[in-house]
């Protein structure tokens, strides 16, 4: 090699050693801590811890939201055969074709099948078909896709199973778009019972919720944590100092440095609702069945102690155009936020106000000339529905809901002082918000201008011209039950904090003294008229007594009449202790349903409260003075086993008279003037069909077992008929069939 073409490799060498010194000291001592400092913040930084929402309670100690895990299931179905150079298809020592991919089809078509199961039974509405059609088809195509979408909102127990399925485990994609497909959310542990007490997370704003989600956020959402954390592979972040609370400076531009703070994560608190399962079970079926049996658009029915303002049940049901059935909707808090024309159960509130006036005299009589009446030039005549008295009483006025009576009340009264009445409802009834501990929008409730015309003024004072909410209504009668004293409604009655220590949120009261004690003894005693005497007696006789009010708003839409049905009032009638209200909106008919609802639910919170039975209930037997008339009231099994009746006497403490003591079936004779209800035996006439009727199932087949015959039974209950007939001459062997009922 010549001198000189190796001075020129000497200096080229020399060049590129020089540069990458240059390039060494520029990185490690020029630009060091610049890339230092990159480096921290590629493998270390600040990570949020965040808190576990807490849960919320029923009042019978049930879950009714908590928290779950849900994943996004996304499946990579991209496969291939594997060839050499040539193109040819490479084969194992088996002589299997080799596939490259996610999941081989050996494996693919083995468990896809029991994949589909299990999302079929974690998804209601979706078959398993549904999904291995899908995933069939997305497989056959010429480039399946790498990242394909089969089911959101999987339960992370599902998921987690379709991983672990053989050969499964690399098509199920963790991460999309950088983000893992786990995520946690709120779930409804009874579904959609409830749903708008309970609460929604909003679409708009999704950091918020309504109903009880969103009143309590600050309680149950907790404090999320922050910490310095250290990459320990791809996705996985370790906590350097897992709970150390210390500033960290942060430098956000040039000029300017932020202080952060680390904190220790704080999960959220629980909290106990009022609802109980119990009756917001029977209340939302009763009421969806009233809707589906009458129609409507939508439907409310609120249950609330008397004493604290819990409410123990609060339905909330509307039309989902979607679902073509009546659900809790999302947003729509029927309950509290929409506003209508009361009707009938306002006149309550009209009396009530007119008796605490005194130049108002119980013993007042409405002159009832006809079903209409023509006040002072009002467009149009004031009419009842029924009815046609010559007069009524102030408390059959409120027994037959006549707006004639109302109207007449109202105009030879407070024609000329008109604001008086106003002021007086105004005073007693809460038209201003409630501001419930729900969150859910509060509209606008008014009386309109009481002086703008007559017609105005006589539509007030039998409920119209006001519109009020469902709440409104039910915190008014809760309060007159009460003897005036009015409480704010309460959805939430206890906080529990991650200690396990219990914060009871008591009563609020609104109003001490709504109405003078008179008053409301008076309307307490009309409101059981009602019930027992008038519009409401299609729920009457019953064991614990009602007092409440019907109503009934008429309004219109394209010349088609539409209702709003409605019943208010509080059980026992003795002893006050609930108050409930149901209404329906814009039933097409005319009529009572609301208090067939209003009754099925008093029922129920009857059965279950075993308080009741401690003064608040009438007794089942009335309280008579001789043996004689004790025994006219006994139950009376019309047939049956002579031992089995004995029981349940001896069980009652009730007297029985014995028979023949041989005697194995007795049947009861009706009391008579001049003998008392008692059995006698029975015996069956040998080759003739014994006589059935009013006996159990149980012991109808024993019976007929004994006399040699076969047995078909169709339904439940006693029995009600028999085929062939009682007394028919019969052989043994015949197949006898009992209807029961």
């Amino acid at each position: 090699m010549t001198r000189g073409p190796m001075v020129l490799y000497l200096l080229l060498t020399l060049g590129v050693g020089a540069a990458i010194v240059w390039g060494m000291v520029d990185i490690q001592i020029v630009h060091g801590d610049e890339w230092r400092a990159l480096g921290v913040r590629r493998e270390a930084g600040l990570r949020s811890d965040p808190a576990r929402r807490g849960n919320i309670y029923s009042s019978d100690g049930k879950i009714l939201a908590t928290t779950v895990t849900e994943c996004d299931l996304y499946l990579d179905l991209h496969n291939r055969l594997e060839v050499d150079e040539r193109g040819n298809v490479k084969y194992d020592k088996k002589g299997n074709p080799v596939e490259s991919g996610p999941v081989v089809d050996s494996n693919f078509n083995l468990y896809l099948d029991t994949l589909c199961l299990m999302l079929a039974d974690a998804m209601p509405g979706r078959t398993a078909s549904y999904y291995r059609e899908r995933i069939a088809v997305e497989r056959a195509k010429e480039r399946p896709r790498r990242c394909f979408l089969v089911q959101r909102d999987v339960p992370y127990s599902v998921w987690l199973q379709i991983t672990r399925l053989p050969g499964w485990s690399r098509a199920v994609v963790r991460q999309v778009d950088g983000q893992s497909v786990v995520h946690q959310v709120r779930a409804h542990i009874y579904g959609n019972m409830a749903g708008n007490t309970i609460g929604f997370r909003n679409r708009k704003e999704s950091g918020s919720y309504t109903g009880l989600e969103g009143y309590y956020d600050s309680i149950l959402r907790g404090q999320d944590g922050l910490l310095n954390c250290r990459r320990l592979t791809k996705g996985i972040w370790l906590p350097d100092e897992p709970y150390a609370r210390k500033e960290v400076a942060q430098r956000t531009d040039t000029t300017t440095i932020d202080t952060i703070v680390l904190q220790r994560r704080i999960d959220g608190s629980s909290i106990v609702s009022t609802i109980d399962t119990r009756y917001q079970d029977i209340a939302e079926a009763s009421l969806r069945k009233a809707l589906n049996m009458y129609g409507g658009t939508a439907g409310c029915a609120m249950l609330m102690e008397m004493s604290t303002g819990y409410m123990l049940a609060c339905v909330n049901l509307a039309v989902d155009t979607a679902a073509h059935e009546y659900l809790e909707v999302r947003d729509r808090n029927i309950a509290v936020s929409d506003v209508y024309e009361p009707g009938s159960t306002f006149k309550t509130v009209i009396l009530t106000a007119i008796l605490g006036d005194p130049e108002v005299q119980i013993d007042t009589t409405m002159r009832l000339p006809a079903r209409y009446k023509n006040f002072g030039g009002v467009n149009g005549e004031i009419k009842d529905d029924h009815g046609g008295w010559d007069s009524l009483t102030l408390k059959q006025v409120m027994e037959q809901s006549s707006n004639v009576g109302m109207s007449d009340l109202g105009w030879r009264y407070y024609n000329h002082r008109r604001d008086t009445l106003r002021h007086r409802v105004e005073r007693m009834f809460p038209y201003g918000k409630i501001n419930p501990d729900v969150n859910a929008p509060e509209y606008k409730t008014y009386v309109n201008d009481l002086h703008r015309s007559n017609r105005d003024f006589l539509n007030f004072c039998y409920g119209y011209s006001t519109r009020v909410s469902a709440l409104q209504l039910l915190t008014f009668y809760n309060g007159l039950g009460a003897g005036g004293r009015m409480v704010k409604p309460l959805f939430c009655k206890a906080i529990i904090d991650k200690e396990g220590k219990t914060t009871e949120i008591k009563p609020v009261v609104l109003n001490a003294n709504m109405c003078d004690k008179r008053a409301a003894a008076l309307m307490h005693d009309m409101l059981e008229g009602v019930v027992e005497n008038g519009t409401g007696n299609n729920i009457k006789n019953t064991t614990y007594g009602i007092a409440g009010k019907t109503g009934t708003a008429v309004h219109s839409y394209s010349n088609m009449r539409r209702y709003n049905a409605s019943f208010a009032g509080f059980f026992p009638s003795e002893n006050p202790r609930y108050t409930c209200l149901v209404m329906l909106e814009n039933i097409p008919v005319y009529g009572r349903q609301a208090a067939v609802v209003f009754k099925t639910i008093s029922d129920c919170v009857v059965a279950v409260d075993k308080g009741l039975s401690n003064g608040g209930v009438k007794s089942v037997w009335p309280r008579l003075e001789d043996d004689s008339a004790m025994t006219q009231q006994r139950p009376a099994l019309t047939k049956g086993r002579e031992r089995d009746i004995k029981a349940l006497y001896k069980k009652l403490r009730l007297p029985y008279e014995e028979t023949d003591s041989a005697t194995t079936w007795v049947s009861y004779v009706a009391a008579t003037d001049s003998t008392k209800g008692h059995y006698v035996p029975y015996k069956p006439i040998s080759g003739r069909v014994p006589n059935c009727y009013g006996m159990t199932a149980k012991d109808a087949i024993a019976l007929l077992h004994e006399e040699g015959y076969k047995v078909k039974v169709n339904g439940y209950g006693k029995v009600r008929s028999q085929s062939p007939q009682a007394n028919q001459a019969a052989n043994s062997g015949m197949t006898v069939v009992l209807e029961l009922r």
